[in-house]
Formats: structure tokens, sequence, C-alpha cells
């Protein structure tokens, strides 16, 4: 895909929200044909913070949209994983297993450097848990300390 709608935000975050799962499926559709075209440096913009009832949508559309086009929209799928049980958190392990441990782990590693400055075990455990589907070991962290306290943490729980 090369030939790109321009939209502004604003526009853009019109159409994420008529991704919503509430709403009418030719609604949510038609929104998802024309987000696919957007500027792959708007990839961003597809998950918002308010809209969990947009985020499954959301994360299928940037992975129709593809590597790398979606890369903007990575470090969003991360924060999905603070709980893999909101909508499309199990979709994001699947993308970034799909474009690889290489690409994917240094976006999960910020997500645990935040997760042990608030020290949230249930986030922590989340992480541990995409690290575990990923293949990230103990090994692929340049700081290991940060590893072994999650397993630490999760042992606990």
């Amino acid at each position: 895909m090369t030939n790109y709608i321009e939209l502004e935000n604003e526009e853009i975050m019109y159409h994420v929200y008529n991704l919503n799962w509430l709403l009418p499926k030719d609604i949510q559709e038609d929104s998802f044909e024309i987000l696919y075209q957007i500027n792959p440096d708007k990839t961003h913009l597809l998950i918002p913070k308010y809209g969990k009832s947009c985020w499954l949508n959301g994360v299928l559309l940037i992975k129709k949209i593809g590597y790398p086009n979606n890369k903007m929209a990575l470090p969003k799928l991360a924060n999905l994983l603070q709980d893999r049980n909101w909508p499309g958190a199990l979709e994001s392990i699947e993308i970034f297993r799909e474009i690889g441990k290489e690409v994917s782990a240094p976006y999960i590693k910020v997500e645990i450097e935040n997760a042990l400055q608030c020290n949230d075990a249930d986030w922590l455990e989340h992480l541990f848990f995409a690290c575990n589907s990923l293949c990230i070991e103990r090994d692929d962290f340049k700081n290991k300390l940060n590893y072994d306290q999650i397993v630490d943490l999760v042992k606990e729980l």
C-alpha cells in the first residue's frame, strides 16, 4: 500500500470512534476501510486512550496494515499489555509474535520499566505472560535485574 489518504487527526479520531463494537457493523466496516488507508505516520492514533470499545477493532486494523507500516502504533500495542483481559491485548501479542522478537522486545521492555516504576505486580504479571508468549527471556534483557524482578514478583502472586 503506497497511496495513502491524508486525513486530519480529528477526522481520524472520528473514524476511530466509529470502530466501536457497539455500533452497527456497516459503520465499523466503513471506518475500518477508510482508516486502513491513512498515512503510516498516524497509525498511533488507531488506539485511543479513552475508547476501550474501539481497541479490538483498532488492533485488528493495525494487524491488517502490517509491519513496518504499523510501526508508529507499536508502543500503543505494548501499552495494551497492562492487562491481557483488555480488548485487543492478546491480539497485540500475536502481532508482536508475527513481527519477531527482535522488533517487539524493545517495546515490551519499555512497558516493563514503566510497570517496575509503578511497582504494579498485576501489570508485571501480564507483561511476564507476554514475554513467555514471545519467547523473550532473561538473556534478551540488557538489564537482567528487570527480568529477575518480574520473575520474583510473579512468584509472589
